[in-house]
């Protein structure tokens, strides 16, 4: 479980934009090639909280959770050089490779064939994974995919028979207030269910220029990472992340639709390539509306264009507000890497801006972010 520090002073903002199987009651569905499975609508439905409910979740849901331990090979022990030889019987060196515990995890089944969605600070330095299930069995996990800067990694496990998994939610529909249930092996308790509600959307961490968390009261501690948070109609929502190091109830986690954006190319080649624009923006100040005689008090403030990036030939200039992108309005300047980043490079979208005291709209062919600025 990753645990953020706060610091101090955040100034303006300016942002580089490098920019199954469902086992409960109810069906589920999966689009054809997709690697999640998700409820019918018509099975969705306001859920009343009332006793039994999140006991239910937790007995029905249990068996999709499985803890993941990452391992460390390690030299093996000589005993050779004693000056009185081997002991009778030892071999020179032990058969076999040696591991050590380098930490653990956990994470979710999202597929019958063994794909399980996990954190990547879980399993990123790890030379081999082991992952138990509900009922005790123990596999060898293989990194499918990693995505170290959004901190997901799809892991997959090779049973004789398909394995419970858990559908998918829509994190958008979340607000806060609702209730939700996190389920994961805090401190090595295996199948340790918490329960809070989602304290706030959208919250910025200091994780990444992309960061977007759920954040929750459910209590989320070391080995909760890469558990699911789960709403009432038992879909995961969030993959559990990160706790913050002061403070109590502050805990993180990454808001399903945005993995689910990332998990076609974890499983195709085994990375994510985020898009970029090319800009340099910061938060609309009263001092820049002012000084700029900008009449919007929401959007992102472009500081600077990159050079041959896709802003500059789409001929965004200095001082434009960027207002909307892809047909979704601009809040603040930290809106925009997110919507960016996880757009799809070699696509054209819609994007407006106010220049001058005009609305102009425009297209940008986003591309691949380079790679010097993956660091």
């Amino acid at each position: 479980m990753k645990r953020v520090r706060t610091g101090s002073g955040l100034g303006f903002l300016a942002i580089f934009l490098l920019i199954g199987l469902w086992i409960g009651q109810g069906t589920s569905f999966a689009v054809e090639d997709q690697l999640w499975t998700e409820k019918k609508s018509a099975d969705k439905q306001e859920i009343i909280i009332q006793g039994g409910l999140f006991r239910r979740l937790a007995e029905t849901l249990s068996p999709t959770v499985v803890n993941i331990r990452a391992m460390q090979k390690v030299r093996n022990r000589v005993y050779g050089d004693s000056p009185y030889g081997l002991p009778p019987g030892m071999p020179a060196k032990p058969p076999g490779d040696q591991y050590q515990p380098l930490g653990e995890g956990s994470g979710f089944i999202i597929h019958a064939d063994g794909y399980v969605l996990t954190n990547a600070h879980v399993v990123e330095e790890s030379d081999e994974l082991q992952v138990a299930v509900s009922d005790g069995r123990l596999f060898k996990g293989k990194v499918i995919g990693l995505d170290k800067l959004g901190d997901v990694a799809l892991v997959k496990i090779n049973a004789s028979d398909p394995l419970p998994a858990l559908p998918l939610g829509d994190s958008d529909e979340l607000k806060p207030g609702d209730w939700v249930m996190a389920i994961g092996s805090p401190f090595g308790l295996e199948m340790t269910v918490t329960v809070g509600i989602v304290s706030g959307k959208g919250r910025s961490i200091g994780a990444s220029p992309y960061d977007d968390f759920i954040q929750t009261d459910a209590p989320i501690n070391p080995g909760n990472s890469g558990g699911p948070l789960i709403n009432t109609n038992g879909e995961a929502v969030g993959i559990n992340t990160a706790v913050l190091a002061v403070g109590q109830g502050l805990g993180f986690s990454l808001p399903i639709n945005l993995v689910k954006k990332q998990l076609p190319q974890l499983k195709a080649k085994g990375r994510f390539d985020r898009s970029w624009l090319g800009v340099v923006v910061q938060d609309i100040t009263l001092q820049a509306q002012e000084t700029l005689k900008i009449d919007v008090h929401h959007g992102s403030l472009v500081q600077d264009v990159v050079a041959d990036s896709p802003a500059y030939k789409a001929g965004i200039k200095r001082n434009d507000v960027i207002i909307e992108f892809d047909g979704s309005p601009i809040i603040n300047s930290s809106e925009l890497p997110k919507r960016v980043a996880y757009s799809e490079a070699g696509k054209s979208y819609p994007l407006k801006l106010m220049r001058a005291g005009k609305t102009i709209s425009m297209t940008v062919a986003l591309e691949k972010v380079p790679e010097r600025n993956l660091r």
